[in-house]
This record gives structure tokens, sequence and C-alpha cells, in this order.
């Protein structure tokens, strides 16, 4: 029994004969063919084609973006960056000594001094600050530390106070020699047995309105650039 071809209807036939037909399209680009198309299919051709990878790239031009300018408008690390612990109280007395020592010792740019009091690490203290001192201790974002005698040995109990022998020369030490102290305030005999220095021997400190005479001490912290500035702001607190 012989098998009847299907027949198909015209409607069907034009179907065919219209997917059988070369696609114009199909051997050029993408954008060729964005351009060719009737200005009514170009913004569904534009979002299935071409939106993700422009998408993606306003992304990466925006966060190079980002970099660049924060990169150049970035000003200068603290050259001297003094961190008053436990000592919010005296804060504002802190900043004027900071700025005294930019006008006296004619630093230009008053960004490579930064003098802060925020930091507590005291058992009473409403918010312990202890992680924030280690962390930007370690990072060399403090590199001198005041306090009061008992917080000044924790701190150093920590291992965040460095030895004046360790930043300074023996011929600078030998001119502070008096103000040298351990951790805990005491005078000491030999300049290497130094933690700090006593803040009662310093002119300039006492002459600062407003700040404690008795039991606070200065050390040096994590100097990782220039010990420059550091021994400047020794100088500068004149010793006696």
């Amino acid at each position: 029994m012989a098998v009847e071809k299907p027949v198909l209807t015209q409607e069907q036939q034009d179907a065919v004969a219209a997917l059988a037909s070369t696609n114009v399209y199909a051997k050029q680009s993408k954008f060729k063919t964005f351009r060719e198309l009737p200005p009514k299919d170009k913004w569904p051709y534009f979002k299935q084609n071409f939106l993700t990878d422009v998408l993606i790239i306003i992304a990466v031009v925006g966060l190079v973006l980002a970099f660049v300018i924060s990169y150049v408008t970035k000003g200068p690390e603290a050259e001297l960056s003094l961190e008053g612990v436990d000592m919010a109280e005296y804060s504002e007395q802190i900043d004027a000594l900071g700025a005294d020592f930019v006008k006296t010792q004619g630093i230009e740019d008053e960004r490579l001094v930064r003098t802060d009091a925020s930091i507590a690490i005291s058992e009473n203290a409403a918010q312990d600050g202890s992680a924030s001192l280690t962390a930007r201790v370690s990072a060399g974002q403090i590199n001198m530390i005041v306090a009061e005698t008992d917080i000044f040995a924790e701190v150093n109990d920590r291992g965040d106070i460095t030895k004046p022998a360790e930043v300074m020369s023996a011929a600078d030490l030998e001119q502070v020699k008096d103000a040298l102290v351990d951790a805990k305030g005491n005078p000491v005999s030999d300049v290497n047995d130094a933690v700090g220095f006593d803040l009662s021997h310093s002119k300039t400190w006492t002459s600062m309105k407003g700040l404690p005479k008795e039991g606070v001490i200065l050390g040096f912290s994590n100097i990782t650039e220039s010990k420059d500035m550091p021994i400047q702001f020794v100088e500068y607190l004149q010793f006696e």
C-alpha cells in the first residue's frame, strides 16, 4: 500500500520557505547588524547582545577612576603621629602642641604631623580601644605615644613601645638623660634601659596650659619610615 505524501498548505509552504531563506545578517558582525536594523529593532537587539558587556565596562572604568582619584588626592603619610592614650580630656592641648610644633619647626605641610587622643584602654573606658591601638601601631600609623604612668606601663607590656636607644643616637640620648625613665616612670642610670621620657622634665610640655605636669610619659612606638621628625619632636620638647 502506497504511503501518501503529506500535503502542505500554502501558509505552511511560505513558512518553510522563509526559514530556508538565507539570513542576510548571519555572516556579518553584531555591530554591522545593529547599524542596519530598523529603528524599532535596535533596542531589543542592543539589550540582547551588548547591554551586559557595556554595564561591565562601565563598572570597570568606574573602579579605575575611583582608584586614580583616590591616589591623586591622597595626602602625604604623617611622619609624626602622636597618640594620647586615655588622654581624651587633654585632646585640645595635645592638638595645640602639635600645631605649635608645626609652626615653630617651620614644617610646610601640616599633614605631616598628626595628633590624636581618641584611644582609651582603661577598664572604666566606655569603649575599649585596645584593638584599634594595636592595629594602628602595627600598621605604622602611630609612632609616638603619650600616657599617664600606669597606662604607659600597660602599653609597654603589650609591646607597643620602642626604646629610645633603638631610635636615637648615644649623643642625643646623653642630652636628654635626666628625662629618661623606665615604663613605670622611674629614672634609669643606663640610657639603654630607658623606655620613655618623663614629661615633667619638658619645658615645652609643662609650659602648655591645661596639660598634667607630673606622671606622664612619652615614648616612641612603631617607626616604619624616617626617624627624623619623631627625634625632632623630642628636641622641640626641650627636656631639662
